[in-house]
């Protein structure tokens, strides 16, 4: 025979539940008395980035966010990577992957291994292409393409 219901006050401390509300109810209180009397100065921003900078996190390039709206932009039509190939660049990236790369906000570079191809050619150190800025002229989407590149290479 099976047995039903037995109570609330039961069911919260057989699954945790009512040390789990508890726990909420005092971290909470403390918050709020933590934000009542302790006066914090200074930036809080620089504050954040201070205690999760080792993390990883940093602070918002908006050129570079700009620089991966226009790469999202890409109609991956290869025009580019043909003009490259046309008027002789040997860029170590591929710039319809650089600007796949950017628009997918650079996680790409890391996740299909494209950093190690642009460290192969040349990397950070003399950019990712010569500059010619034939591949932004023939875009029809009108991505600066170079600027992606050196951007990208600027990453590694």
């Amino acid at each position: 025979m099976r047995r039903g219901y037995r109570g609330l006050l039961r069911e919260l401390t057989r699954t945790g539940s009512l040390r789990a509300a508890s726990l909420q109810a005092r971290t909470g209180a403390l918050h709020i008395l933590r934000q009542l009397f302790v006066r914090r100065t200074g930036d809080p921003v620089a504050q954040f980035l201070a205690h999760y900078g080792p993390d990883g996190v940093r602070a918002p390039d908006i050129a570079a966010r700009a620089l991966a709206l226009d790469a999202s932009h890409c109609l991956v039509c290869g025009l580019c990577s043909l003009e490259c190939a046309r008027v002789g660049g040997v860029p170590p990236l591929d710039p319809r992957e650089a600007v796949i790369a950017a628009s997918r906000l650079e996680t790409d570079l890391l996740r299909e291994g494209l950093a190690a191809q642009l460290v192969a050619g040349g990397g950070a150190s003399d950019g990712a292409c010569g500059g010619c800025d034939a591949c932004s002229r023939v875009c029809p989407a009108g991505i600066p393409i170079a600027r992606v590149q050196q951007r990208l290479a600027s990453l590694v």
